[in-house]
């Protein structure tokens, strides 16, 4: 069983949780993975700064993501590419209205949550970033990973 490892102090939305350790990631560390919705429709890749388990996987209790059962990685936008069906992506602004959950809209899978950071005035790329659904990469042993924990329906 992978360990949940709680995060107190922390929230996995603050770019400080985001980006801590960016600058000291090797080309070497960095990893690559696909991944794609139920239907096939949206296809892309992600690539991580780190390899898992090095690199921890967030869980929240808050409401989308207790809905959509999102367990979640944050790479920046530059390092999620679509190779197909960009077009195809739903998108429902919800909560505090500055962020979208992201979609198929063919199958209704779940891909990650756009935190919309140039929108907000973030003109940094490396902080411009993606929460992306685990669930939704190929060939992932999800009980082999590293899980954190954020309280999101009491802190959000």
């Amino acid at each position: 069983m992978a360990a949940i490892i709680p995060v107190k102090d922390r929230n996995p939305f603050d770019p400080r949780f985001i980006f801590d350790g960016v600058e000291a990631t090797s080309e070497e560390e960095r990893t690559t993975h696909d991944a794609s919705c139920h239907c096939g429709e949206i296809k892309y890749k992600v690539t991580l700064k780190w390899p898992f388990p090095k690199y921890t996987v967030n869980t929240c209790s808050c409401s989308i993501c207790t809905s959509t059962g999102y367990i979640a990685v944050y790479p920046c936008r530059r390092d999620v590419n679509f190779i197909q069906g960009y077009e195809k992506l739903g998108r429902y602004r919800f909560g505090t209205k500055t962020k979208d959950h992201v979609f198929c809209k063919t199958c209704g899978t779940s891909i990650g949550i756009d935190f919309l950071r140039a929108e907000q005035g973030e003109s940094d790329p490396a902080k411009d970033t993606f929460s992306i659904n685990v669930r939704t990469f190929k060939d992932i042993d999800l009980d082999s990973l590293e899980y954190t924990f954020f309280d999101g329906k009491k802190l959000l």
